[in-house]
C-alpha cells in the first residue's frame, strides 16, 4: 500500500479545529508520533474522555480514522440515515423523522442482548463544512439523559478522507451499565471505523 505522508502541521490542524469547535473532548493537543503513525498505518486512534458536567456523568470521546475513498463519497454514506446500522455499533434502525433544509430529526433505536435504547436526536448539517453535529432531543422520548457529538471529514492527499468524530453521552446508570460498560466505551468512538468499513470495498462490517 502507498505510504501516505502525515505532517504534524496537517495532524494539528485537524486535531485543534475540530475537537476544539464541537466542545465535545477536553483534550485538543496535537496527534503524538504514535497517533500518526496508527493513522498511517490504517487503525482506530480514539481519545476517552469521562467527565461530569452537572448531574450527568458523561462518557465518549474523539476518535479518528483514514478511509480510503473521496471524501464527497465519505459525507454521502454519513448523511445517509438508512446506512446508520451499519455505521454505529449495536443500532438496530435509524428513522428520518422529519427535515427542514439541513435541519434533521433522526430516531435511533439500539439493541444488544436484553438491553435497549431509543432516542430522537436533532441533526445539524453544514455540507460545505463536510460537517454534522447532533443533540438528544429533549422534547421527545429518551432512553438516555443527556448526548451530543459531531462529525467531520477532512479531504487528506489524493483522494483520502480523514473522518473524525467526537461523542459525549450520559447513557444512565443501573445493570446495564455494569455489565456493557466496556462495551459502550468501545461502541461510542468506533464509529470512523465502521465508517472506512462500509466506505471501503471488501471490508467486513463492525
Amino acid at each position: 500500500m502507498r505510504r501516505l505522508r502525515f505532517g504534524t502541521a496537517a495532524a494539528c490542524v485537524i486535531a485543534v479545529s475540530l475537537i476544539g469547535a464541537a466542545g465535545v473532548a477536553q483534550r485538543t493537543e496535537a496527534f503524538t508520533r504514535e497517533e500518526q503513525n496508527r493513522i498511517r498505518a490504517g487503525e482506530l486512534v480514539a481519545r476517552n474522555v469521562t467527565r461530569r458536567e452537572g448531574r450527568f456523568a458523561m462518557r465518549g470521546g474523539t476518535s479518528w480514522q483514514l478511509v480510503h475513498a473521496p471524501v464527497d463519497q465519505v459525507w454521502a454514506a454519513v448523511t445517509d440515515v438508512r446506512a446508520y446500522p451499519h455505521l454505529i455499533p449495536a443500532l438496530e434502525r435509524a428513522r428520518l423523522v422529519s427535515q427542514d433544509g439541513d435541519e434533521r430529526v433522526v430516531h435511533m433505536q439500539h439493541r444488544y442482548s436484553f438491553a435497549s435504547a431509543s432516542y430522537f436526536a436533532r441533526v445539524r448539517l453544514e455540507p460545505e463544512r463536510h460537517h454534522m453535529s447532533f443533540t438528544l432531543d429533549r422534547t421527545r422520548p429518551h432512553d438516555l439523559r443527556a448526548g451530543r457529538g459531531f462529525i467531520t471529514l477532512s479531504s487528506y492527499e489524493d483522494d483520502n478522507t480523514i473522518v473524525t468524530w467526537g461523542v459525549l453521552a450520559d447513557i444512565g446508570g443501573g445493570v446495564v451499565l455494569d455489565v456493557f460498560g466496556p462495551l459502550v466505551d468501545d461502541w461510542l468512538l468506533k464509529v470512523p471505523l465502521c465508517v472506512r468499513n462500509h466506505v471501503e470495498p471488501g471490508r467486513h462490517g463492525c
